[in-house]
């Protein structure tokens, strides 16, 4: 009976998964060396990295950042480079307090240097503060070109703060790079998103190489692009990797969760999918930006200045984040004037 059992691709032990999209069978161990191999594929193909960076690592003690501290620690021990895990503490009540001490926990089993910054000691709120402040005024106020920055989504005000709160931390930890927990889920996720919300800047900017555009921009880079999710969360179930299982408690409000659950659904019917997503923009992404040499078109790149307010590069004279800070809680509105306007709906 045993001899109708799959054994391994590579080293034909008995198997215990296997990948649609190749047809391959993998045991536990040469799996896990599958991974590592695939991370290090994406690292050297978009020279991610160099010998002497100091790498700091976003961790949230979620399984794609977990997974990713881990993997990086066995790549990076044959360099020079050094890791620093940052966790951004947001302040979601419930959720970011259950994940922290497991984020803490995993960077010293592994001996990295560990930083906790958080969203109320950088810009005096937490991101529960900001949607309930968000909220209560979306209730008393109607919606207009001055109220427009009231009306985001949880998602949207954390990614705008995550991205300014993890560039600061590098930047005072003196990184040089910052590597995130996306994976190739993600990725798919973000170009469909991008597509259905016509963001063509976007599409066609693709994956940018990770070179330092200004002194305060630290690049960002994502290592774990060619894994899919399941493999991820399978790689932390062989090497007995434990991690934070609990969802976000906004994420059902976002679009990307639909977008999610339809890509789910067509790489189980279709496998391969993902990776036909991802390759296919970063083609387009190609093409376009030849298309654009060879007219001598120069390419856009943002004009930046620093914020007025909080002295971080911005593409105005505000940057985005304290746009959203001041009008949410500098900016005085009339708000018994506004509720009572028969131009709004409660």
């Amino acid at each position: 009976m045993s001899k109708n059992l799959p054994t391994c691709y590579t080293c034909s032990k008995l198997a215990i998964t296997y990948r649609k999209t190749d047809g391959r069978y993998f045991c536990k161990d040469c799996f896990s060396k599958w991974v590592l191999s695939t991370v290090r594929k994406s690292i050297k193909q978009k020279k991610m990295f160099e010998r002497n960076d100091r790498i700091i690592v976003g961790l949230s003690g979620g399984k794609d950042s977990t997974v990713l501290l881990d993997i990086l620690n066995h790549i990076q021990k044959k360099y020079p480079s050094e890791l620093i895990a940052v966790c951004i503490d947001e302040g979601i009540d419930g959720y970011r307090d259950d994940g922290l001490p497991i984020a803490e926990m995993n960077a010293k089993k592994l001996d990295i240097e560990y930083h906790l910054f958080s969203f109320k000691e950088l810009f005096g709120y937490s991101l529960d503060d900001i949607v309930q402040r968000s909220r209560e005024l979306q209730t008393l106020l109607p919606s207009t070109r001055k109220t427009k920055k009231i009306q985001h989504g949880p998602c949207s005000y954390c990614g705008v703060f995550r991205r300014k709160a993890i560039n600061l931390a590098a930047r005072k930890l003196d990184g040089d790079k910052v590597a995130t927990g996306h994976n190739l889920s993600d990725v798919s996720q973000t170009i469909m998103l991008n597509l259905l919300r016509g963001d063509s800047s976007k599409l066609i900017r693709g994956d940018l190489k990770p070179e330092k555009t200004h002194e305060l921009l630290i690049p960002r880079v994502k290592p774990l692009q060619a894994v899919a999710e399941r493999d991820v969360v399978l790689y932390a179930f062989y090497n007995e990797i434990t991690y934070h299982t609990t969802e976000c408690p906004y994420s059902v409000e976002a679009m990307r969760l639909d977008v999610r659950n339809f890509l789910i659904e067509i790489e189980d019917k279709y496998p391969g999918s993902l990776n036909c997503v991802r390759n296919g923009m970063e083609k387009i992404s190609r093409l376009c930006g030849e298309k654009a040499i060879s007219k001598n078109i120069p390419s856009k790149q943002k004009q930046f200045q620093l914020c007025e307010k909080c002295g971080e590069l911005s593409t105005g004279v505000i940057c985005i984040g304290c746009q959203m800070i001041d009008i949410l809680f500098n900016t005085d509105f009339e708000i018994e004037k506004a509720a009572s306007s028969p131009y709004h709906s409660k």
